[in-house]
């Protein structure tokens, strides 16, 4: 089988969930011995082809007209056009688009070959903002592709007004990189990899939570992963009473191993975010073997729904996110705790995604 992936943005240039998502379904499927095309957006200088990973990955410089601009059409939104050409030159089988905009050029040029549109997030349409032209995009991309996927159940229900079925094929998570390889620290020690600087991560829950967790665990240390600037690190810090400030560091991006050795070292990982429509973080903490304290939103519920792997607090909510960690700390003395965590997590694993997005592909084409 031919496959064509399309998305604006990649590797290096841009390494997001929905960057990774792309790489490692279309590694994972020339891994299956069929042949991947990715075409992607290139934000500087020449038009190139490169391959990583088996897969051939097309980086396309993007024109954006100036009235098209002017009407508040996106460069993304504009890459629709890039696509079209690729799926009109390309003998794939089948054309896979990560962005709607894709999903329309596709579509126009795909002839007889099946369309699928990938939305890595929600857009729920009573809730559709933008330009025109954005909606008018994201409203055509729904009606003309063959098949939708989302990440979890929650985004279906959170989609449901679009009228059009959805199917259920996630992000796959990295088990191999992701595993239990360091012990607990000696001291209750707490981490979030949920990006500070990213408002919609709601960090800040976190932060407002941390006395309560400390009148409760007097001895616990918070650690904050990922990106986080110099304003962003002082105003978080300044939402805390001058004695609680030593008790939280702030680690830096995290990637890989290193992230893993972080997961497993910590007796409970938070993940306070809202709306999320899968959440590695929490995946890959469980997959390490530890409990998460997650928000109840978005899919996290669907993935702490088994005993003894993790607790619920409410969204927007430090006193709930509080109590939430301190039981989710304790769970991490509980025997089995870090298999019983392990193999929740593999219900998700990146080779059996691969599998389900391959069976789901033949289906459209025939194979």
């Amino acid at each position: 089988m031919h496959v064509l992936l399309s998305h604006p943005f990649f590797w290096p240039h841009v390494a997001r969930g929905a960057e990774r998502e792309v790489h490692d379904i279309g590694a994972g499927l020339a891994r299956r011995g069929h042949r991947v095309d990715l075409v992607t957006g290139q934000p500087h200088g020449l038009t190139s082809t490169t391959v990583m990973d088996g897969m051939r990955v097309r980086y396309v410089r993007t024109p954006l007209p100036r009235l098209l601009a002017r009407r508040g059409l996106q460069r993304e939104g504009a890459f629709g056009a890039v696509v079209a050409g690729a799926a009109l030159f390309s003998r794939a089988d089948v054309i896979a688009c990560y962005h709607y905009a894709d999903a329309v050029g596709a579509a126009a040029a795909a002839g007889r070959r099946p369309v699928v549109l990938k939305l890595t997030g929600t857009v729920p349409r009573d809730r559709v903002q933008g330009v025109p032209v954005e909606r008018r995009l994201l409203t055509r991309a729904f009606d003309v592709a063959d098949e939708i996927w989302v990440n979890s159940q929650y985004a279906v229900d959170a989609m449901v007004d679009w009228g059009r079925p959805m199917h259920v094929l996630p992000a796959g998570l990295d088990d191999t990189t992701f595993v239990p390889s360091a012990p607990r620290a000696s001291r209750p020690t707490v981490l979030c990899a949920s990006t500070p600087d990213e408002p919609r991560k709601r960090v800040v829950d976190l932060v407002d939570a941390w006395p309560a967790v400390l009148d409760a665990l007097p001895e616990a240390r918070l650690v904050l992963a990922g990106a986080a600037c110099s304003q962003t690190r002082a105003a978080l810090r300044e939402r805390l009473p001058e004695k609680s400030r030593a008790t939280v560091s702030f680690a830096g991006v995290l990637t890989g191993a290193d992230l893993a050795e972080a997961y497993s070292c910590a007796h409970a990982v938070v993940a306070p975010s809202v709306y999320e429509a899968l959440g590695l973080v929490t995946l890959e903490a469980l997959a390490c073997g530890t409990p998460v304290a997650g928000a109840r939103s978005g899919a996290t519920p669907e993935l702490l729904d088994r005993p003894g792997t993790g607790v619920l607090f409410e969204p927007l909510d430090p006193q709930s996110c509080a109590e939430a960690v301190v039981s989710a700390v304790a769970l991490a003395d509980q025997p089995g705790v870090e298999e019983r965590c392990r193999q929740s997590a593999l219900r998700w694993a990146l080779d059996t995604v691969v599998e389900q997005v391959d069976t789901r592909l033949s289906r459209l084409t025939g194979a």
